[in-house]
């Protein structure tokens, strides 16, 4: 949502920055930018996965840290321990939604072995899987995830709960960082000055959540209301997480790409930028 209400308000033309925003899926977001496609990424977990794994890449702006993710159910499942030998949709494997599926279960005792964690694609095609009861489960973003819950199936977890991680935000090369910190800068500033908007305007968020970007369904404004009264309250207004959801991030990127030496936080994260910026805007 920061980066349409980015755009939309004229936060970046006030920066002098014509921007173009691509939906793509998440890794290539960050293939795209390492190739010089595009000079930022949006896909944070993604990011973090390929500097473990030693690209030319980093994390500079967290939007939040508290994944908007709830465990979706069939509504016969009442537990996490029901879901042994049931079959678990994500988005793939290193995603954000898989990496919270395999700690909620081991969290609840369940070894990710006993599930059948599947790559169903993005939440809206993994919501079909679900409605199909092709799968038992799945992680789910909001607005699905109250559609899923007022369609009759049943919220088991708050992913939030569980689990704390960069969701959403800013990634782009050493390179950019290097040679071009002016636009870096003004792509940061016209970012948080979009956060704060989102967390000081409630009218306004709700207002843009039921405008034209998101299909919420036959009741837009229960459910943009509904989104913003868990969403805004979890944006970052500095833009940046603990050292220590760093190296949790890094650890979990590094239990699938095993890198050959132990990685640093500052080698996959970089928010001096942010904090400049941050200590600027009012």
């Amino acid at each position: 949502m920061p980066f349409f209400v980015a755009k939309e308000r004229g936060f970046f033309r006030e920066e002098g920055l014509e921007v173009e925003l691509i939906v793509m899926q998440a890794i290539q977001t960050i293939q795209a930018t390492l190739g010089n496609s595009t000079q930022f990424a949006s896909a944070t977990g993604s990011a973090v996965s390929s500097a473990v794994r030693g690209a030319d890449i980093k994390v500079i702006l967290a939007v939040t840290d508290r994944p908007s993710f709830d465990l979706i159910v069939q509504p016969n499942i009442t537990s996490v321990q029901q879901l042994r030998g049931k079959k678990i949709g994500t988005g793939g494997v290193g995603s954000l939604a898989e990496i919270l599926a395999r700690r909620i279960l081991e969290v609840n005792g369940v070894r990710p072995e006993e599930v059948a964690i599947l790559a169903t694609g993005p939440s809206h095609v993994t919501y079909l899987s679900l409605k199909a009861k092709v799968i038992d489960a799945a992680p789910l973003q909001m607005p699905l995830t109250f559609t899923a819950q007022d369609e009759g199936f049943r919220k088991l977890v708050d992913a939030g709960d569980v689990y704390r991680a960069v969701q959403g935000g800013l990634a782009t090369t050493k390179t950019m960082l290097s040679e071009q910190p002016e636009l870096v800068t003004k792509v940061v500033r016209a970012m948080m000055r979009a956060i704060r908007l989102i967390k000081s305007d409630r009218k306004y968020g709700i207002d843009f959540i039921k405008g034209p970007w998101l299909d919420i369904g036959k009741e837009p404004e229960k459910i943009a209301a509904r989104v913003y009264d868990i969403a805004a309250p979890a944006l970052l207004e500095n833009g940046t997480v603990s050292e220590e959801i760093q190296r949790q991030m890094i650890a979990d990127a590094s239990l699938r790409v095993k890198p050959a030496q132990p990685v640093l936080p500052d080698q996959v994260f970089d928010f001096s930028i942010v904090r400049k910026v941050s200590a600027t805007l009012k």
